[in-house]
């Protein structure tokens, strides 16, 4: 049971890792100073994917912080 929650903690946190890395800045950078457009895809598909990603985020956060509670307490 230890090494299936111990797993499954593993795999959550690379997912969390790789979702954060993907997400794009918030802020726009210097790029704005010389009218340069970070998004080449448009406004709605840049969104789309930074909301799913946002999403992703959470989930894994809160699967990260319940399996380490979990295994914290079988222990």
């Amino acid at each position: 049971m230890t090494t299936v929650l111990s797993i499954l903690l593993m795999i959550a946190s690379l997912v969390l890792v790789i979702a954060v890395t993907l997400q794009e800045p918030k802020t726009d950078g210097l790029g704005t100073l010389a009218g340069q457009e970070t998004n080449v895809f448009g406004r709605s598909a840049h969104r789309s994917k930074n909301e799913m990603l946002d999403k992703v985020v959470i989930a894994a956060g809160i699967v990260l912080f319940v399996l380490s509670i979990v295994l914290l307490a079988i222990n």
